[in-house]
């Protein structure tokens, strides 16, 4: 059944050809830029995919208003959030490096900010208890470890009182909870309450599990977009399955007897299998792709009905950061070679997310600016040591002894 999708919402957030470093390397250095971006985001959740080379870092410090952009405009609901404390009251962030109120206590912390934001009560407990994070209450900061501080202000972002935007740098990377289900369900809340949720991360698991839409960034500048249950650059639908091991060590290898099937299926295109080695039997992990993965699945499945192999769980696999940012880098190579970089990319579709109605999808940049000089991204490493792509003849797909 299509949902009916309500009148295009105005954006929250803005970029109008945005330059800004970030000074994440040592020395106050920076390790990535934004070059010339412009974007506007609506409600919604938008996870914005690369590495801190890509500008990730420099990007949520200027829409978090931490700093202020080199050149260009950044714009929540028209105002600049660099200028206006009274507009960074109504926004969460979550920062790279904590860097918690000084007070006596934790419990002092979030007092303090809930007081600055004009919250009417300065109840830590509102705060941390629903985060299971009440018995960091009386802690001093200083005694935090990284992931706690991290947690503390979480926690803070996602109880912002109606925000405008909520900009999270890694949510799911390097904090203390054990309650990351409830992140996730926090973040859906607040963007079907009208907020802007930028959530960047270099993690593509993580972008494709908090995020409606996924944009690529890559050296300063947004590639493309797509929805999140879309396969993303770099990859193709992928599944993983463990395969429960033989109960004799004497017996074939169940993995390799069921690599061998869905090898000769015609909606696998590629099978790839690892084993661990050891002194114990372990569950040996099985890579299959091709164009769908619900036909992959079902093939997944008659193989190991017809050879008589448990399978003891299957997930959907993304490519790494690596494999991204390598499509990425081939994808601005053919934009360059195709005169592309002098005229202006044709406009990204104004999309809505059918989970959060009224999200506008990023307005492609007038012009795409030279990349600055950089490393070539590395190689993708093999997924398995043990690789089977479909011979022209049937037989026994290829795999390491």
């Amino acid at each position: 059944m299509t949902m009916p999708r309500s009148p295009m919402m105005p954006p929250r957030l803005v970029l109008e050809a945005v330059h800004a470093r970030d000074r994440a390397a040592p020395r106050g250095a920076s390790r990535g830029s934004l070059a010339g971006l412009n974007l506007a985001l609506g409600a919604g959740v938008f996870a914005i995919l690369g590495a801190p080379e890509d500008g990730t870092l420099a990007l949520s410090e200027v829409i978090a208003g931490a700093r202020a952009p080199l050149h260009g405009r950044v714009l929540v609901e028209g105002q600049s959030p660099a200028r206006s404390p009274l507009l960074r009251a109504r926004m969460g962030a979550l920062a790279a490096e904590p860097s918690l109120p000084d007070a006596r206590s934790v419990e002092a912390c979030v007092a303090l900010s809930r007081k600055a934001r004009g919250e009417p009560t300065t109840r830590a407990g509102d705060v941390l208890d629903p985060f299971g994070l009440g018995h960091l209450a009386r802690r001093e900061p200083r005694s935090l470890s990284f992931a706690e501080a991290r947690a503390v202000e979480l926690a803070l972002a996602l109880t912002t009182p109606s925000p405008l935007l909520v900009a999270l740098h890694e949510p799911l990377s390097d904090v203390a909870l054990n309650l990351l289900g409830l992140v996730r369900e926090r973040i859906r809340e607040l963007a079907l309450g009208g907020a802007c949720v930028v959530v960047t991360t270099s993690s593509p698991a993580d972008a494709r599990a908090l995020g409606d839409r996924v944009l690529v960034l890559h050296k300063g500048i947004v590639l493309g977009e797509a929805d999140a249950a879309e396969p993303l650059p770099g990859g193709e639908p992928a599944l993983v399955a463990w395969v429960r091991p033989a109960d004799d060590p004497s017996e074939r290898s169940p993995v390799r007897v069921l690599a061998r099937l869905l090898a000769d299926r015609p909606e696998v295109r590629a099978v790839a299998w690892s084993e661990a080695a050891g002194p114990y039997a372990q569950a040996a992990e099985l890579r299959l792709s091709g164009e769908d993965l619900d036909t992959c699945a079902l093939a997944l499945t008659d193989a190991a009905v017809e050879a008589g192999v448990v399978i003891e769980a299957v997930a959907p696999a993304s490519p790494g950061i690596v494999q991204v940012r390598a499509a990425a880098e081939a994808l601005l190579t053919f934009r360059r070679a195709a005169g592309l970089a002098q005229r202006p990319p044709v406009a990204l579709p104004a999309a809505r997310s059918a989970r959060v109605p009224g999200a506008v999808a990023p307005v492609a940049p007038e012009v795409i600016q030279a990349a600055p000089s950089e490393a070539p991204a590395a190689e993708a490493p093999p997924v398995t040591n043990d690789v089977a792509e479909k011979p022209d003849d049937p037989g026994e797909p290829r795999g390491g002894e």
